[in-house]
């Protein structure tokens, strides 16, 4: 998995500092972007026994790359240019047509930074579209492991770790319906670990919860609407506990000055929507220009769609009227997010960032 993190982090800043030659240039992509993925996903793009680009098919179609195991092919994966919007139903539909006349399960779209997992043979349309992932606004874990679902290792059971990942999740998020459910049980394991080498050691219930707080915030790193809404909780009053070590971080926390990175929107009217939380400024333009344009759109995050009409399960979602706005990403998503809403709509926003200490 760090080999393919670390090529996602090679591509990322190729597509950075070389972005102009890839809005038009499909075959830079194939060359720069996609099989350098490939290829550390342990399909051997150079090897015929692996790989055959544009390899016609049985009706003269010609796919762009063919994945091969055992003589076999496996996948296909169509590429496309900067530009081209991968949600078009032609171009969905040519992956789909690939697929179905060669008979396998599943195809791949890309642009060498979004990526879309088909399923050829799903009953339901809305559901053929397994998942989608951008390297740029992703983070890099979830990319690598979906990315790693078709790697040459786990192309024969592709299907299955599907399967397991939507039980898991779906497992997951059951169990741990909010972030309370997480410190509890954290909490409880750890008493039980200090008991096993203390057994007389006594802690009051919130202060063992402060503290296993506390350290879950250093192993993992918060949103930006997580972060202020824990730092307009806590305000600047002072925690006093039994427990020393807690008490140290939770007062190093409130001492601590943080300058948080805000968003302003100015629309061609005028009109100017700065709030001090960047997820009211995000809810508050998204509602401005209307959730049923941005829905069409469709732009996700961390594989759940920013304009929704159906509430997830797991993720932070805000509503508006009958849809639900994704809210669960950092500031610098947010803005990547605004700016891909305005492009594609030609809003003419402008899109500014400023700053203030907390």
């Amino acid at each position: 998995m760090k080999e393919i993190e670390n090529k996602l982090k090679e591509i990322i800043e190729k597509v950075v500092e070389f972005r102009i030659n890839y809005i038009s240039n499909e075959q830079a992509v194939r060359t720069q972007l996609i099989e350098p993925i490939l290829n550390a996903l342990g399909w051997k793009t150079a090897n015929p026994e692996f790989v055959r680009p544009n390899a016609p098919d049985e009706d003269g179609k010609i796919p762009d790359y063919t994945l091969l195991k055992n003589g076999k092919t496996t996948l296909i994966v169509e590429a496309k240019n900067l530009s081209i919007d991968l949600q078009d139903k032609k171009i969905i539909d040519q992956l789909a047509n690939y697929c179905f006349k060669s008979g396998i399960d599943f195809g791949v779209l890309t642009n060498g930074v979004k990526w879309l997992l088909f399923k050829t043979f799903e009953k339901n349309p809305k559901d053929r579209i397994v998942w989608q992932v951008d390297i740029e606004s992703d983070k890099i874990e979830y990319v690598a492991r979906n990315l790693s679902s078709f790697a040459y290792s786990n192309i024969d059971t592709l299907d299955t770790l599907l399967k397991k990942s939507k039980l898991l999740d779906s497992s997951w998020n059951a169990l741990i319906k909010s972030p309370d459910c997480i410190v509890e049980i954290i909490s409880q394991k750890l008493l039980k670990k200090i008991k096993s080498i203390e057994p007389t050691f006594k802690i009051d219930s919130n202060d063992l919860k402060t503290f296993t707080k506390a350290k879950i915030e250093e192993l993992f790193e918060l949103t930006e609407m997580e972060e202020e809404e824990k730092a307009d909780e806590n305000g600047s009053s002072e925690t006093k506990t039994e427990f020393t070590e807690v008490e140290d971080v939770i007062f190093k926390r409130h001492k601590k000055t943080k300058i948080r990175e805000k968003i302003s929107v100015t629309f061609p009217d005028k009109t100017v929507i700065k709030n001090q939380k960047v997820v009211d400024t995000f809810v508050e333009t998204i509602k401005k220009i209307g959730p049923e344009k941005v829905l069409p759109l469709n732009i996700y995050r961390a594989g759940v769609p920013i304009v929704s009409e159906t509430k997830d399960d797991f993720y932070n979602q805000h509503k508006i009227g009958k849809y639900w706005i994704m809210v669960h990403t950092s500031t610098k998503e947010k803005i990547a997010v605004l700016k891909e809403i305005n492009e594609k709509l030609n809003l003419e926003l402008r899109i500014e960032t400023f700053t203030n200490e907390k």
